[in-house]
């Protein structure tokens, strides 16, 4: 699990890297594509099936996940906010899975859940610094610089928080899936959707990226596709507690990637927003694992 939190770190930092000269459209694409070969190629190794069986189960996981990648790239595609505090907002998704579950998957809730909750709502207050909380204009992130580009860093927030609400429905959705097919069926065809989604949203701002920005593009497919094998693989050995809490290990990773790259430096309160975004993670995920049909926290995207 630290090597596939890791590899989404590193997804993150080649997908915004990539959007210097590409859409986020085409980037997304790329990098969709490149995990249905990854998938394609790992089945046909392990002899695994890609046939479905449940093809309403699958559309709707993949119709869901590929929102949840079209506000995931997005957002990573905003210079506006740094890169520390986009991850951090995209790992929102165990704390509104723990919400929507008893809701939708009749799981009781606890006090865990709202412990949760009040942390990581407590950590986002922080990270997006509300004026009416703070003063000033709000949101002003240390990490965006003069040149900062693409979206505000309002709506680069608003953005991550639909990835990870998104990302917790694809997450229940994964459940009914994976009752009938395999995991290498489920993450092709949803990346078979998800690349001619976003091939279609990239012909709105077509451009032809550098070099650079190319190699990045794959880099982050490659990425995202070894991630979520590892994450898979994760998943199969040990319990969920405690490989969800090595999740958050992608949080550091991108601060840490997105200061080394791009000099971001968040501030003080961003970075206590960050512990209490991810406590609340942590909290949540083991209030899960005391079920045995307890869900992964990430990654839709």
């Amino acid at each position: 699990m630290a090597l596939g939190a890791t590899l989404f770190a590193l997804m993150n930092l080649l997908a915004r890297v990539a959007t210097s000269s590409a859409s986020w459209a085409s980037v997304a694409a790329v990098r969709a594509l490149v995990g249905a070969l990854v998938a394609f190629a790992v089945a046909r190794m392990r002899g695994q099936s890609l046939a479905v069986k449940d093809g309403r189960a699958v559309f709707w996981r993949s119709l869901v996940g590929t929102v949840s990648m079209v506000a995931t790239f997005y957002a990573l595609s905003s210079r506006t906010m740094s890169l520390g505090n986009t991850v951090t907002l995209l790992n929102l998704a165990p704390v509104f899975l723990a919400v929507l579950a008893p809701i939708f998957l009749r799981e009781r809730t606890t006090a865990a859940v709202a412990l949760a909750i009040g942390l990581s709502l407590a950590g986002v207050v922080l990270v997006v610094r509300p004026a009416f909380l703070f003063g000033g204009a709000g949101l002003d992130d240390a990490g965006a610089g003069a040149a900062s580009s693409g979206p505000s860093a309002g709506m680069t927030a608003l953005v991550a928080v639909l990835a990870a609400l998104s990302t917790s429905i694809a997450m229940m959705l994964l459940r009914r899936a994976g009752r009938t097919e395999t995991t290498e069926a489920i993450a092709f065809h949803f990346s078979l959707f998800a690349a001619a989604t976003m091939g279609v949203l990239s012909l709105f701002d077509l451009r032809l990226p550098s070099l650079r920005d190319a190699a990045c593009m794959v880099g982050a497919g490659l990425s995202a596709g070894f991630a979520q094998l590892a994450m898979t693989r994760a998943y199969a050995l040990e319990r969920a507690a405690r490989v969800g809490g090595m999740s958050y290990l992608a949080v550091v990773a991108s601060a840490l990637l997105g200061a080394a790259a791009f000099g971001e430096r968040p501030g003080p309160t961003a970075i206590a927003g960050m512990v209490l975004v991810t406590a609340g993670g942590l909290v949540s995920v083991m209030k899960r694992d005391r079920s045995p049909t307890s869900l992964p926290t990430r990654h839709a995207s």
